[in-house]
């Protein structure tokens, strides 16, 4: 059951990329690559302090960084966000806060009922904090990877 839920959380959201169309992933992948870098980052930095810990992954050795979130929810995720809200700077600050809130006070909470994720010494608060924090450099780098760094706009 436990592996099934894993699985489930690490397939869903690549076959959800399906539905978009190839410019768009073109577009924002790279944004999204760099969100799985730095989240990796993270989890490194997770696993050193602490902050959290991965009790059940996909396999044995993803459990610093596991593949069913950093390589998985956060990166497609990070399109899905980008699709819909980028040029909309406020939009895509408060549908990143909503998200951020849902995965540090709802989806971490599951992960710890069932025993594949536990708590360490990161509250949903610092987490809240470091996510908010990555998602305003992740819109910067987008402005800048499409060349529009000098044209920010925040209405």
């Amino acid at each position: 059951m436990i592996k099934l839920v894993v699985w489930s959380i690490f397939i869903i959201p690549w076959v959800s990329l399906f539905f978009l169309n190839q410019s768009v992933l073109r577009r924002y992948m790279p944004v999204a690559l760099l969100a799985t870098v730095l989240n990796t980052i993270v989890a490194q930095l997770a696993w050193t302090y602490n902050w959290w810990e991965f009790k059940e992954t996909l396999f044995s050795w993803d459990k610093i960084a596991p593949l069913f979130t950093v390589y998985s929810i956060f990166l497609a995720g990070t399109i899905w966000i980008f699709y819909f809200t980028f040029r909309k700077f406020w939009l895509y600050f408060i549908v990143n806060i909503i998200v951020d809130l849902f995965y540090g006070f709802v989806f971490t909470k599951f992960l710890n009922s069932l025993h594949i994720r536990e708590n360490g010494s990161f509250s949903p608060m610092a987490n809240l904090l470091a996510m908010t924090i990555l998602a305003v450099l992740l819109y910067i780098y987008q402005l800048w990877q499409e060349g529009n760094t000098d044209k920010v706009e925040v209405t």
